[in-house]
């Protein structure tokens, strides 16, 4: 049996796994990390640990890592991450594989999301499909023919930067109204601080179960920010199938849970904005927000390159 190594990168914790080659993952273990982890030294540190302990007792082929931000995957680097604002141009691959006696391949981590759910989720069935992450930002990926496209640079699938209200709320890239300030943890939270539920912390840690919970119960407000959030993804979608002509969309990530609410709204602003044989039948794919999918798909992201 051939054995891989992924790590999903958070900016609270790390999450590694050993994967076999029938892409289960059979053995796994989360590191928190604290601000003090969040420089280059101390998160290869931390890095080393946890792919040791998940890897004993076996020989990986490979050490996949998944990372938040901007990768350079082809050079081994991390040029800047949202969540490691003290990183930038951290040559990862390279030192890593300097502290552990494997080889190291990185990619973003919302390629390696998706990546998961093509091998062994909500996408098993579908090799060609857009992909969407939707957690504290939104990620993307695109797969066709069972290939993963990274584009020129390797950033295919900024889909959270996806205009979808002209003039709408300040996004940290610099423009206003991405996808990303509505349907995502900062949106989300954005959209609490306009129009607060009571009793609801827009910044704890637990807000979206929370607006899940309240929207279940039949609560007004939260059943809006969901729909308009819907209303958001379905903009965004359509303008891809217009432009790339999609059957199937995957929605996974942390807020995944949350699209049963947002799908009606969805699917109604995806019909305004395309044609009807686009839209009609197009598999829109919710995947349960389990983790594993970020383990599998960055031990095997290496695999999906068109040319391999």
């Amino acid at each position: 049996m051939k054995y891989f190594v992924g790590v999903d990168i958070g900016g609270t914790r790390l999450k590694a796994g050993l994967v076999d080659e029938t892409h289960r993952v059979c053995r796994q273990r989360v590191v928190w990390l604290k601000e003090e982890d969040k420089t280059e030294e101390q998160l290869l540190d931390r890095l080393g640990e946890i792919i040791r302990e998940v890897a004993s007792g076996h020989d990986p082929i490979i050490v996949g890592v998944g990372v938040p931000g901007i990768v350079a995957r082809d050079q081994g680097m991390v040029l800047r991450s949202p969540n490691f604002p003290a990183i930038a141009n951290f040559r990862i691959q390279e030192r890593l594989e300097q502290r552990i006696s494997w080889h190291v391949a990185i990619d973003n981590d919302a390629h390696c999301v998706l990546t998961g759910e093509y091998l062994r989720g909500a996408a098993r069935e579908h090799k060609t499909f857009l992909g969407f992450t939707l957690g504290t930002g939104i990620g993307g990926a695109v797969f066709q023919d069972g290939h993963l496209w990274r584009g020129i640079d390797g950033m295919a699938g900024e889909f959270g930067h996806v205009i979808v209200d002209a003039g709408g709320r300040p996004c940290g890239c610099g423009n206003r109204g991405c996808l990303e300030m509505y349907v995502s943890r900062m949106g989300f939270r954005a959209a609490l601080q306009e129009r607060p539920i009571a009793g609801m912390d827009p910044n704890a840690a637990d807000m979206p179960e929370a607006l899940r919970i309240a929207a279940e119960a039949g609560d007004s407000t939260a059943l809006q920010h969901l729909e308009t959030a819907g209303t958001m993804l379905g903009r965004a979608i359509g303008n891809l199938v217009n432009a790339l002509n999609f059957r199937a969309v995957v929605i996974a990530g942390g807020l995944a849970p949350l699209l049963p609410w947002m799908e009606d709204s969805c699917r109604a602003a995806l019909a305004e904005c395309t044609y009807p044989e686009l839209s009609d039948g197009l598999a829109l794919l919710g995947t349960s927000g389990e983790e594993a999918a970020g383990i599998l798909g960055a031990a095997m992201q290496w695999k999906m390159a068109p040319h391999d």
